[in-house]
């Protein structure tokens, strides 16, 4: 939140560099993480998921497994097989989730697969979001690697996270 309201040309990155050396563990901000070796982490943008509207957006697509350079996987096809079977799981058509959504997803996991913690409320929670989170979960699950979790930010947050725990126990039974 505080990179959008930081003041200046380099408000974002100045206040990025000086809390790490303050004593922040690390920083949402990429750039900064670039420059001055400081770890990244937290969750996507909503401007960063709406920033990707079709799967030919997603540039690399090869995720290695977690502790191996070798043998990249098509983690954008593992994904897609991954979103059709959670949506048969969940009856929801597989059409009814956004396509930039997913891109923006999968993208973010290649370039942090051990730190996948994106925000699901940017289009439809139950019809885009979770189904998207949880295919791309599912994928890195079969490389080797965690998902962190969820970000939500709109409606009824309460109900929405039982819900959520619900679609998470179902997919983990399967």
């Amino acid at each position: 939140m505080g990179l959008r309201r930081a003041q200046g040309p380099d408000g974002g990155l100045s206040a990025s560099k000086y809390s790490y050396i303050g004593g922040f563990d690390c920083t949402s901000n990429v750039l900064a993480g670039q420059r001055f070796g400081i770890p990244v982490a937290g969750t996507v943008a909503h401007s960063y998921v709406a920033s990707f509207s079709s799967l030919d957006e997603v540039r690399h697509q090869a995720l290695h497994p977690a502790g191996s350079q070798e043998g990249g996987a098509d983690f954008l096809a593992l994904a897609q097989s991954w979103l059709q079977r959670v949506c048969d799981l969940l009856q929801i058509p597989p059409q009814s989730t956004n396509p930039g959504e997913l891109a923006a997803f999968v993208s973010y996991a290649i370039a942090f697969p051990r730190n996948f913690l994106v925000v699901v409320d940017t289009y439809s929670v139950m019809m885009s979001g979770i189904p998207n989170f949880c295919a791309v979960a599912l994928a890195l699950q079969d490389l080797g690697y965690t998902a962190v979790g969820v970000r939500l930010d709109s409606g009824d947050l309460a109900r929405q996270s039982v819900e959520i725990r619900k679609i998470f126990l179902q997919c983990a039974e399967r």
